[in-house]
Formats: structure tokens, sequence, C-alpha cells
């Protein structure tokens, strides 16, 4: 479990090796671990070592969306799930939450760069939307285009991103949306909102800072959710809860990488090269 500093609450402040100072990484064969960071696997699992190995994917998601469900409810307590809409950029952070919303009773929807992925969407009764039909939505807040053609590519992309949203809502936008890229899309994000709706995220892949109109958010009555990791004491209840419910992922073991060819993994992975939302490399083989 990578909690480098809890809170009183249990909560993680610090990530173990991503922002916690004089913390190591695990890229490499042996380091040295707290013992009451070591999480069990369950004694005769259903799943694959692999599997587990992508879980705290699963256990972020496990956190936000308990936060980001009960904050739309507070204000949507009488309404049927299925009637709105669940949205996410993407990755296997979203993934695994848009399972969450699905069983939960919302439709849900997310976008994908790939024929590979816009396929798992849809084997996992997840609706896929075709990131390449907009590919020019991403706006830098701090160095917005001013060039004509710029504009108007920006504007066509983003009235084709909205146009599917308004199909997928039925003209109501998004109820709460998974929104883990950051600042280029957030502009996108605020416009395809519902009212009442609910922007949660845990991360910033794309940028940290994000700007909004602050007034035009309290008229809609939107929620905004930030939550970061999840809770200490949460953590054997997550893990029961995936392998009492198959809440797993499904991991190809052709695609896992060798210790030896992380380099090539972290280059596949920004060029697009890898398919799985879950990519792994193994520290030793057996």
């Amino acid at each position: 479990m990578p909690f480098s500093k809890r809170d009183r609450y249990g909560y993680a402040e610090l990530v173990y090796a991503y922002e916690a100072p004089q913390t190591i990484g695990l890229l490499a064969k042996r380091t040295k671990i707290d013992s009451e960071l070591l999480l069990p696997i369950p004694e005769d699992s259903k799943y694959s070592l692999p599997q587990w190995a992508a879980y705290a994917r699963y256990f972020t998601a496990w956190d936000n969306w308990r936060i980001a469900q009960r904050c739309w409810s507070t204000q949507m307590e009488d309404q049927d799930p299925g009637d709105h809409l669940v949205f996410g950029w993407g990755g296997g952070v979203v993934l695994a939450e848009l399972q969450l919303a699905k069983r939960a009773g919302f439709r849900v929807a997310m976008t994908a760069g790939s024929d590979a992925r816009l396929a798992e969407l849809d084997r996992l009764g997840i609706t896929g939307v075709d990131r390449r039909l907009f590919p020019h939505l991403t706006n830098d807040p701090d160095n917005p285009p001013n060039d004509p053609a710029s504009v108007a590519s920006y504007r066509t992309s983003e009235k084709e991103f909205l146009r599917t949203i308004n199909a997928l809502s039925n003209g109501a936008g998004v109820a709460i949306f998974v929104d883990n890229m950051g600042a280029p899309l957030y502009k996108a994000t605020v416009k395809a909102m519902a009212r009442q709706g609910v922007i949660t995220t845990v991360g910033w892949k794309q940028g940290m800072r994000t700007y909004n109109l602050r007034a035009s958010e309290c008229i809609n009555r939107h929620l905004h959710v930030n939550t970061h990791v999840w809770r200490y004491d949460d953590c054997a209840k997550i893990r029961d809860q995936q392998e009492r419910t198959a809440w797993i992922p499904s991991i190809d073991p052709a695609g896992i990488y060798d210790f030896d060819d992380v380099e090539q993994l972290a280059g596949d992975y920004t060029t697009g090269k890898v398919e799985s939302y879950f990519p792994l490399y193994r520290v030793n083989q057996t």
C-alpha cells in the first residue's frame, strides 16, 4: 500500500515514491517496505498475481466513486441512476470507476483512442466514445489558441464532443464526470456538465491548474470532488470486494513486459502503443 504519510483519519497525505520525500520507487529488484504497508492477497484467490498487480487503480477508483456518488445523491436522491450519465476521459482508474457506476445502475461511457480499447469497452458493457472524432479538443488555458484556424479547429471538436454527450444523456449532460486529465480538457468537461452534476478527479495527468467561472458553477449547482489515493483502514475492505464481486481487470500475460524492458514499456506507453489499461512489468520470472 503506497502510504508514506497519513492524516489522523487514515487518509493518504503523501504517496510513497511518488510525491513523498526520502522514499524510493519500485524500479529495483529488491527494496525495503514497512510491514504495515503489505496487504496479503486472499488465500486461494480466484485471480492471478498480474490481476492483483493492478490493484492501485481499483483501490483509488473505489474511494473516489464512493465520495462522488454520495455527493451526487445529496442533490438527486429521488432520481433513477438509469436516467443519468457517468462519463470519463479514459484510463485505468476511470475504467474501474465506470464499472462501479454501471453496477450502481448509471449509464456509463468513456473515451478511447484506439480500436482495441473501444472493443474492450464494448466487452465490458461500457459505451466507448472514439476520441479521434474530436482531435483538437485540448485547450491550454494559459496559452489559448488565437489564430483563426486553431480556434475553428477547437470549436469544431468541441461541438462534436458536446453533440455526443447530448446524445448519450438525452440532452441532460453528464451527471458525474470523472476527469483525471486536468487543464487542457477542463473547458470541455465543464461545458458537458448537467445541472447538479459532479466533477470528480483523483489526478492531474495533463495539468494541475484549472479555471472556472465561480458564479456559473454556483448557479448550476456543480459539486467538485477531489480525492487522493484512499483510506488506509479501507484497504482490506476494497480487496475483499474485488475478490467477492470479480471487480478486477483481465490481464493478457503476453502483454507483460520483462524487468529489463521497462524503458521500452515507458516509450510504448508514451507513444500510445500499449493497448492495455493496466500496463505491467514483472520483476522476477517466477
